[in-house]
């Protein structure tokens, strides 16, 4: 896998997958996906709680992974990703977990690249290491070699954290 870093705005980086933050109830409230509602509206917000009633269900577990439609962003599909919990716990595991899901379904998808922000370290409580931490495994997966990954993050400080987080671990980083 290709691993690229970068500092800017994780919507404005053209993938076929973007990975998105999400909470158990599929709310557009903040971070990445209240980004998405701002640019898109409300017919997102509409598609996901339709998800949510075709399941029968209020929220959904943490490390489930839902895809919607792009609505016009520079994607052919977005993936929200609950990597917390009802109480906005987290994990490595949880995250390596909730991660590697979203990988495969971009796999059957037939993705060649995915951008993703760090999941679970806004509103969750995890450091951008642990994030470095629980994908790093991942990311010399061979499910996972085809494809090209852009990690975004919003501060240099940030994106120089995780380049060390996963140096330590031996993953390479393109600069």
């Amino acid at each position: 896998m290709q691993i690229t870093i970068k500092v800017g705005d994780v919507l404005t980086e053209a993938a076929d997958v973007q990975i998105s933050t999400a909470n158990p109830w599929l709310n557009l409230s903040g971070g990445v996906n209240g980004a998405i509602r701002e640019i898109v509206g409300p017919e997102l917000q509409s598609q996901l709680h339709q998800f949510l009633k075709d399941q029968g269900v209020a929220a959904v577990p943490a490390g489930t992974v839902v895809r919607s439609d792009p609505f016009g962003l520079a994607f052919k599909h977005v993936l929200h990703v609950v990597a917390i919990d009802p109480f906005y716990d987290s994990s490595i595991e949880l995250v390596r977990s909730a991660f590697a899901s979203a990988l495969a379904i971009a796999v059957d998808l037939s993705a060649q690249s995915v951008s993703t922000p760090t999941l679970a370290t806004g509103y969750g409580p995890m450091s951008i290491s642990d994030f470095g931490i629980a994908i790093a495994p991942l990311l010399v997966d061979p499910r996972f070699a085809q494809m090209s990954l852009n990690i975004v993050l919003r501060r240099d400080e940030d994106a120089a954290n995780l380049r060390e987080s996963l140096s330590q671990v031996g993953v390479q980083v393109t600069e």
